[in-house]
């Protein structure tokens, strides 16, 4: 089925191990934008990790939404959000500029037992054949890591 790479890291110092796990079967949502889109957020200069600095808006298919309502998460329920650069006018405005990725979390606690039970997979550009995350979603968790209390999550609620 899906192979587990060996590959580990520490991250941040903790003493954790990870090992990285094949993510590369996470599908494009080609679909998300008429998923349930919960908010919608603009990243400035100094939010971390800098790639993630722009206007992004968060879709939850029916799965993830029925998760946010239950604090339980069914096997399948994703997520994606969708990133974009920013612009700023002369008006002391924002406006969306070009599509930075379409990140994707994916439920799934057998087959990533080593990122708490999420894939993760990001298409550069929203472009479907373009995959970002080559390291089976470390990097990704290394995140939302803080976030244990909330399976994770940085989306609270629905």
């Amino acid at each position: 089925m899906f192979r587990t790479l060996a590959i580990a890291i520490t991250l941040g110092g903790a003493g954790t191990a990870l090992a990285a796990q094949d993510t590369g079967q996470i599908p494009f949502p080609e679909d998300y934008r008429s998923w349930h889109h919960h908010h919608s957020t603009v990243n400035l200069d100094g939010h971390e990790p800098a790639g993630n600095v722009g206007i992004q808006h968060v879709y939850a298919d029916a799965a993830a939404l029925e998760g946010l309502k239950s604090g339980k998460f069914a096997k399948g329920a994703t997520f994606a959000v969708d990133r974009f650069a920013y612009s700023a006018d002369g008006n002391h405005s924002l406006s969306q500029a070009a599509r930075k990725v379409v990140a994707v979390m994916v439920k799934d606690d057998e087959r990533y037992p080593e990122t708490g039970g999420w894939g993760f997979q990001a298409f550069k550009g929203g472009d479907p054949n373009a995959r970002a995350v080559t390291d089976g979603g470390i990097q990704c968790f290394s995140c939302h890591i803080p976030l244990a209390d909330n399976d994770y999550l940085f989306t609270r609620g629905q």
